[in-house]
């Protein structure tokens, strides 16, 4: 009997030792079409996708391990649509080219505090729709390089730096907002791109930087509709202005007059004035005088 026992014992020591083999020379799983690993802190990587789902969403855990990074090419050129990440996410990092050429993914949420890598979305041809969460800090070389149908971008407080053909040749560009905290953008940031606009603050480096580089740029304004003269109230002196502006008895090089006392439609006329001589006289309910009207107005206005 205890010869017999010893045996078992030997038996399963030796299955142990197999299995513990194996594992160590490929410590790789697979779960709902991810392939990845755990390192020796209980942390996941994902490596590859080879699920049948196109609607991508990262998971938090697998395995109970938390997910904390996508590894270089995991969705090399996958047939992906959407990418977003489960609203407990503990990501840190995007890797080298994990979605290098993914050109039919059209939809991409990017999570807080994500460190993102050179060319991680390059030749996504086909995004439209590209969310970045705050806490990123900064977008990599060619993050975004060639994501041609991208029309616009809006960059959060936390990013500071832009680095080299980080948006480059995305022709579809039109407007990219950025704040007044980015501090250092490649000169060729956005090479290629021929019809882009940068909003930001005014006196920020991303003004600078735009007019360093040829790119229009726009500031934001905030007034009130029909306060032609800018004081902060509609009154018959605003009446007054905008009579004289049409009049041509005064000047309004730089159009803010015209752009504050349009109401009616795209160029000011005599019908703006008759509207807010009726909503000075409580008569106006159609049009939204002295309603407060936010916008971007080029750098050519001051």
């Amino acid at each position: 009997m205890k010869r017999m026992i010893r045996i078992i014992a030997l038996m399963i020591a030796a299955v142990c030792c197999f299995a513990s083999a194996a594992h160590a020379a490929d410590n790789y799983f697979e779960l709902y079409g991810f392939t990845f690993d755990i390192n020796s802190e209980g942390k996941a990587t994902i490596h590859d996708y080879n699920g049948d789902k196109t609607d991508v969403v990262i998971p938090n855990s697998l395995l109970r391990a938390p997910v904390v990074s996508v590894g270089d090419y995991a969705f090399y050129d996958k047939p992906i649509t959407s990418v977003s990440f489960d609203t407990a996410s503990q990501l840190n990092s995007i890797g080298s080219c994990a979605f290098y050429n993914c050109a039919s993914l059209s939809e991409l949420s990017i999570p807080s505090n994500v460190a993102l890598s050179f060319s991680a979305f390059q030749n996504c041809s086909g995004l439209e729709t590209l969310t970045i969460a705050e806490g990123i800090a900064e977008i990599p070389e060619q993050c975004f390089y060639r994501c041609s149908s991208l029309t616009e971008i809006t960059l959060p407080d936390s990013v500071t730096t832009i680095g080299v053909r980080a948006f480059g040749e995305c022709g579809s560009l039109h407007y990219a907002y950025l704040s007044e905290n980015v501090t250092d953008i490649a000169s060729n940031a956005f090479s290629g791109d021929s019809d882009l606009i940068i909003r930001t603050q005014r006196d920020s480096y991303a003004a600078q930087y735009a007019k360093d580089n040829d790119i229009p740029v726009e500031y934001p304004y905030e007034y009130l509709n029909g306060d032609a003269d800018g004081n902060g109230i509609v009154d018959i002196f605003d009446v007054t202005v905008l009579q004289r502006v049409l009049a041509r008895i005064i000047d309004d090089p730089d159009g803010l007059i015209a752009l504050r006392g349009c109401i009616t439609g795209e160029t000011l006329s005599s019908i703006d004035v008759t509207v807010i001589q009726r909503f000075l006289a409580h008569m106006e309910t159609q049009y939204p005088v002295n309603e407060t009207i936010f916008g971007w107005t080029s750098a050519e206005i001051v």
